[in-house]
C-alpha cells in the first residue's frame, strides 16, 4: 500500500508571469527520490500541486485529511520566491512571511492560522529565500509538528540539495512510516545533519529548524 505522505506546492522561478514557460522545477528533482521510496514495503507517493495564493489552502487541508495523514508525521514543501519582514501592529511587532506563488503573494503568517486545528502532524519545509528566521514563531501559529526554513538569499542548486538530502535523510530514518505524531525523530535528523557533514549548508543556507516538544498519542485531530 502506498501512502500519500508528502505534498510539494511550488510556484514558477521564472521572471516573467507566464508559468508554462519555466522549465525549471524543484519538484521534479525531489520526486527523483521515489525510486528509492518504493524499495520499502510501505512506500510514499509524492503529491505535486502548483502553489497557487487562490487555493493552496485547499490544496493544503485536503491533503492532511488523507486517511494516510491520520497517523505519523507528513511533510509539505512549499516552495516559491520569498521573503521576511517585520511589521507593527497594536505596539506590536509582527512577522509577514511572503510567497510568490503563480497568482500572487501570500502571506503564510496570516493564512495557515485559519487551517492550524489540523497540522498538529504537519512537517513544513519552507523552500524560500529569508523566509526562515525567527522560525519557531510560524510554528507556533501554525501548530505545526515542525517548521524547517532558510533565514537566508539561498543559491537555488544549494537550498535544492540540501532538502533532497533531508526527504532522504526521513525515508532512511522511517519518519514516513512512523505510527504515531512524534517531534523527537525529525528533530534528530536535522541535529545530526547540522553536527555532521551538513553544517556548511546550514551555515550557508541559514537554516533554522523548530518543532514541537510534545508527544502526541491522539492520532488524529480536527474536522
Amino acid at each position: 500500500m502506498a501512502f500519500e505522505k508528502l505534498l510539494i506546492l511550488e510556484s514558477t522561478w521564472a521572471d516573467e508571469k507566464e508559468y508554462i514557460s519555466d522549465s525549471r522545477s524543484t519538484a521534479k528533482i525531489y520526486q527523483s527520490l521515489e525510486t528509492l521510496l518504493y524499495i520499502h514495503e510501505d512506500p510514499i507517493n509524492i503529491i505535486q500541486r502548483p502553489l497557487l495564493a487562490s487555493r493552496y489552502i485547499r490544496d493544503i487541508k485536503q491533503f492532511v485529511l488523507l486517511p494516510a495523514n491520520k497517523k505519523g508525521p507528513n511533510i509539505i514543501v512549499l516552495s516559491a520566491h520569498g521573503k521576511h519582514e517585520f511589521i507593527r501592529k497594536a505596539n506590536k511587532r509582527k512577522h509577514r512571511r511572503i510567497l510568490t506563488a503563480i497568482d500572487g503573494e501570500i502571506n503564510i503568517s496570516r493564512e495557515m492560522r485559519k487551517i492550524s486545528n489540523v497540522l498538529n502532524s504537519t512537517i513544513f519545509i519552507l523552500d524560500a529565500c529569508d523566509i526562515g528566521e525567527k522560525i519557531s514563531s510560524f510554528r507556533k501559529a501554525t501548530n505545526a509538528l515542525g517548521v524547517i526554513g532558510f533565514s537566508k538569499i539561498v543559491d537555488w542548486i544549494d537550498s535544492t540539495v540540501f532538502i533532497l538530502v533531508l526527504l532522504l535523510k526521513f525515508q532512511e530514518k522511517g519518519i514516513f512510516r512512523m505510527g504515531r505524531i512524534s517531534s523527537a525523530r525529525p528533530f534528530a535528523v536535522l541535529k545530526a545533519m547540522e553536527k555532521g557533514l551538513y553544517k556548511p549548508l546550514f551555515k550557508n543556507l541559514g537554516v533554522e529548524y523548530d518543532f514541537a516538544t510534545r508527544r502526541f498519542h491522539v492520532l488524529y485531530q480536527g474536522k
